[in-house]
């Protein structure tokens, strides 16, 4: 057999949506991509009246933010920026609920969406994963319907109990 027939047969086809996303100038699009978009988000989010209703806007925080969060939580569980995500996530669906921008929390909206982009761009493999997530959250932010039941409250910070082990149980 030849050398090429085995090595395709050790690797299994991509298809061509894997190709595309493996490509350095996909990467490359994508974060110029996420930078404009940023921009304009971080824009909008210090231009916001006070008080009106900004779901449009608020979607896209909490479509942002909820990834971060989640890669956080995966990444480095327990640790600030996981909690500070997190809290600015509640901050997102809150204001949400009450269909009231918030001036007051535009620079922590805005340091929120620019640490989730970064943990977005630096674990992109576990990022794709949760986009669904994201966009349920957007979709019902959008609607009027999300609700901070939608999210893990402060319990997901508790300290698990440690089970003991089977050697541990033996001797006790």
């Amino acid at each position: 057999m030849s050398r090429a027939k085995q090595t395709r047969r050790r690797h299994a086809a991509k298809t061509r949506e894997q190709l595309q996303r493996s490509h350095p100038v996909a990467h490359a699009i994508a974060k110029l991509q996420m930078a404009e978009h940023m921009t304009t988000i971080g824009l909008e989010v210090y231009l916001a009246d006070d008080g009106s209703p900004q779901r449009e806007l608020l979607a896209h925080l909490g479509w942002m933010v909820v990834i971060g969060a989640e890669v956080a939580a995966a990444t480095a569980p327990g640790s600030t920026q996981a909690r500070a995500l997190h809290a600015a996530l509640r901050t997102i669906v809150q204001m949400s609920t009450d269909d009231a921008w918030q001036n007051a929390q535009a620079p922590v909206l805005h340091e929120a969406a620019e640490a989730s982009k970064a943990l977005l761009i630096a674990h992109s493999a576990l990022a794709l994963q949760l986009i669904p997530d994201a966009d349920w959250l957007a979709a019902r932010i959008r609607a009027g319907t999300a609700a901070l039941s939608d999210l893990a409250g402060a319990e997901i910070y508790a300290r698990p109990t440690p089970t003991p082990t089977t050697t541990e149980a033996a001797h006790a």
